[in-house]
């Protein structure tokens, strides 16, 4: 029974990624829900769509948008494997409420209306990794605008058919648009985007 309790958490782990898996009509969650997006992924789409917070070259012509969740540990390992990349690619976060809706939503909100999201996102993460929940959003005047940007991200996020954070995007050769989930380290990361 701890087996097949276990098997999987070590699954989301050994992928680098945190996820709310959708329920079907039985209420059952498909297995294969975060590898087989819903509906077809565009670069454009998500710009037109989406609302995230802009990290790193802004005149790059590599282009990333990285659906994260701000309470997912994978998210922040990959925003720190990010980080050595953003003098060559401009990364747009887009925060998602998926695994403490609350909590996460205020957060993203509090990322959104930052007037520096970057030096916000990094005091977040040190946050994190002190074991504490993160960035303190009870003193925060978050506006309704961002926090219902940060639903609408989600509500998108969910519409696609994914399941798991983090979850980037970025047009590859020819501009089809290319996806993958989880965390990467910085090399692993460089390569995949081709930077």
């Amino acid at each position: 029974m701890y087996a097949k309790l276990l098997l999987p958490a070590l699954l989301v782990l050994a992928l680098g990624a945190c996820g709310k898996s959708a329920p079907d009509a039985q209420g059952t969650a498909p297995a294969s829900a975060a590898a087989q997006p819903a509906t077809a992924i565009s670069v454009d789409a998500i710009a037109a769509a989406t609302k995230g917070f802009s990290a790193g070259n802004l005149l790059s012509a590599k282009k990333v948008y990285v659906f994260f969740d701000p309470q997912c540990p994978h998210c922040g390992e990959l925003w720190k494997a990010a980080t050595p990349l953003m003098s060559s690619v401009h990364f747009t976060w887009i925060p998602v409420a998926l695994l403490t809706p609350e909590r996460s939503a205020q957060q993203g909100a509090a990322l959104l209306d930052s007037k520096d999201a970057v030096k916000t996102m990094n005091s977040h993460e040190a946050t994190l990794a002190t074991a504490q929940r993160g960035l303190d959003t009870a003193g925060m005047a978050l506006s309704e605008q961002a926090l219902a940007q940060v639903k609408a991200n989600t509500e998108y996020f969910l519409r696609l058919g994914i399941t798991s954070v983090p979850f980037v995007v970025f047009a590859g050769e020819g501009g089809q648009a290319q996806t993958f989930e989880g965390a990467l380290s910085t090399d692993a990361l460089k390569a995949r985007l081709g930077v």
